[in-house]
């Protein structure tokens, strides 16, 4: 990572968040970052794959797949990869806290983790209240403008993911 925390005043509540032990492991430990970071692409696989199914099954595409059953197998994968993301990347943060907070990519990263969780919330309420599994379930306009702006931003979270080690 870029040293950007000189950029911005440190906060006692960071830097004590990097002197725990467990954040001084993470930056010392030969392979415990990078594990804990393998770890979290693996979980960011998990959950962009059945958030990806998910979405173009809501699209349109893959008709001959029944919704519910999807859901009823795509959403607990989604969530125990979410689980894992979110934990892999809490640790990653403590090792860096100051550099993250002072990024704004981070915070964007977050936002869109936020308002995504919220829209994905809305999209599986309205598809798993349907009641039919006949496939007659569709989306009307304002759906499909969420369900892309789906796949969209969680691409747009796992790229500020990735440049967050670069800028």
């Amino acid at each position: 990572m870029k040293d950007a925390g000189a950029a911005v005043t440190a906060l006692p509540i960071l830097e004590g968040i990097e002197r725990l032990p467990l954040a001084v492991a993470m930056r010392e430990s030969f392979w415990l970052y990078p594990t804990v970071e393998t770890l979290h692409i693996a979980g960011i696989a998990g959950l962009f794959g059945t958030v990806l199914l998910l979405d173009l099954r809501l699209l349109g595409i893959g008709r001959a797949v029944l919704l519910s059953p999807l859901i009823r197998l795509a959403v607990p994968v989604s969530l125990v990869s979410f689980m894992l993301v979110a934990l892999t990347g809490s640790l990653m943060f403590l090792a860096h806290a100051q550099e993250f907070v002072a990024s704004p990519l981070f915070v964007y990263k977050i936002a869109f983790v936020m308002l995504l969780l919220t829209n994905a919330a809305v999209l599986h309420l309205r598809a798993a209240g349907h009641p039919d599994d006949s496939n007659a379930y569709r989306l009307g306009g304002l759906g499909r403008i969420q369900v892309a702006l789906s796949i969209f931003g969680w691409l747009c979270v796992i790229g500020m993911g990735r440049w967050l080690a670069y800028v």
